[in-house]
């Protein structure tokens, strides 16, 4: 070598030497942040889906919620509509034959309910006179029919 080549401290990133390339580990450092560019975008786009997943299930889960509380508002709303429309003089009629067929047996003890307990309706009792007697008429007319059925 040269005396002007000993005496030259210029980095030349050309400069090959044995153990690597000083232009190879700059071509490397470019792919190297290539690679974490990619990758960003790639978990950009997955927690984009992954947002929009939540968003779906929050909704169908809105709406799961609000189909169940209706059915329940309705199963209400007919349980109490049924409740209205028994008469009271059929349930008395029925009520002496049920004790006649099991004296002996023991009222048996509802469990505790569990969760939210709504207490059912409750049955008017401030008919008149004349609504009594209708009421009684169209029980002994039905158990007329439901006798005749029977036999």
């Amino acid at each position: 070598m040269s005396e002007g080549a000993n005496k030259s401290y210029h980095f030349n990133s050309n400069m090959r030497t044995n153990s690597s390339s000083k232009s190879t580990m700059s071509n490397n450092e470019d792919r190297y942040l290539r690679a974490l560019e990619i990758q960003e975008r790639k978990q950009a786009i997955i927690d984009e889906e992954l947002e929009k997943q939540r968003i779906i299930d929050d909704a169908e889960k809105a709406v799961a919620e609000e189909k169940a509380r209706q059915e329940a508002e309705a199963k209400a709303a007919q349980a109490a509509e049924e409740a209205a429309n028994v008469p009271v003089a059929v349930i008395e009629e029925e009520a002496p034959a049920a004790e006649e067929s099991t004296p002996a047996a023991a009222p048996a003890a509802r469990p505790a309910p569990s969760g939210n307990f709504v207490p059912g309706p409750k049955p008017r009792n401030d008919f008149t006179s004349d609504e009594k007697a209708a009421m009684l008429k169209r029980a002994r007319a039905h158990a007329a029919v439901v006798a005749k059925r029977k036999s």
